[in-house]
């Protein structure tokens, strides 16, 4: 009886064994699945996985991923909460979970996902970009420029927190400070590979500093790595117009103007052009 019931356990934990091995080889397909964009598939895959592993982190994890790629966001937040409690409140999956809700649209949530993951956490870079990020979009620039302080302080490695930095910076009317961390920015990237977000702002950094020159460069710049928009076009030409450029303010309005006739800012740039020629043509004739 011994002997029986003996290889009875020893064939439990054979079976519970493979379940596991399976679940893993599966969790890894739907992974490269997702990798490939083939969404459907690894929804398939991992749900197949956490059957036969229910209390695996990666699992767990990579399932809700799927879900929420799908557009399944209850879902995708079920499943994360899940893996948050099996792993013991991972700090990465606690910050993810907040991005799901943030992406959702479900702000204070994703807030209240921030400041639970920052304080268990306080030194996690990814939290604090997170709360950076909703103190941002309310405006609240003041907050949103400690918490990227923060986030740069722990993760040296991360230039978009600088040009997010630079942003509130900018518009806590510090362009100096704001200039200074797009320096610290740019020196992450290869020379002529610096992405379209960082030379915007440059731009638009230059631009309050009174640099409208450089401003113009760095907007030129951008439009050449992206299709040119109103936003950037009209940008230009009050920069052009700033700088004493008239013919090529008077150019980058007509292009605002062609995509977005109803531009605002060009709409003054246009008012304002007439003015600037005549106060050029007394000069001239003094």
């Amino acid at each position: 009886m011994l002997a029986v019931s003996g290889c009875a356990a020893f064939s439990r934990q054979g079976a519970a064994h493979q379940r596991v091995v399976n679940g893993r080889l599966l969790t890894q397909q739907g992974v490269d699945a997702l990798q490939r964009g083939d969404i459907e598939r690894a929804e398939s895959l991992l749900a197949k996985a956490k059957k036969s592993c229910p209390v695996d982190v990666q699992t767990r994890s990579q399932y809700a991923e799927a879900l929420h790629r799908k557009g399944d966001i209850d879902g995708a937040i079920v499943e994360m909460k899940e893996a948050i409690r099996i792993s013991g409140d991972d700090a990465a999956l606690m910050v993810r979970l907040g991005r799901i809700y943030y992406l959702a649209g479900r702000f204070p949530e994703a807030n209240e996902q921030a400041q639970l993951a920052i304080s268990k956490y306080p030194r996690h870079a990814e939290a604090w970009l997170l709360a950076g990020e909703l103190a941002e979009r309310q405006g609240n620039w003041k907050d949103a420029e400690a918490s990227y302080l923060r986030c740069a302080s722990y993760a040296e490695d991360l230039p978009p927190v600088h040009i997010r930095l630079a942003r509130t910076q900018r518009h806590l009317s510090q362009p100096d400070r704001s200039l200074a961390s797009l320096t610290r920015a740019e020196r992450a990237y290869p020379q002529g590979e610096a992405p379209i977000e960082l030379l915007v702002e440059q731009g638009y950094t230059c631009q309050a500093a009174g640099r409208y020159e450089a401003a113009c460069n760095y907007l030129i710049a951008a439009m050449e790595k992206g299709a040119p928009t109103p936003e950037l076009m009209s940008r230009l030409a009050q920069c052009e117009l700033a700088a004493g450029r008239i013919a090529r303010a008077e150019w980058a309005l007509r292009q605002t103007l062609s995509m977005d006739p109803q531009n605002v800012r060009g709409r003054e740039i246009a008012a304002e052009i007439p003015l600037a020629r005549q106060r050029m043509e007394q000069t001239l004739r003094r």
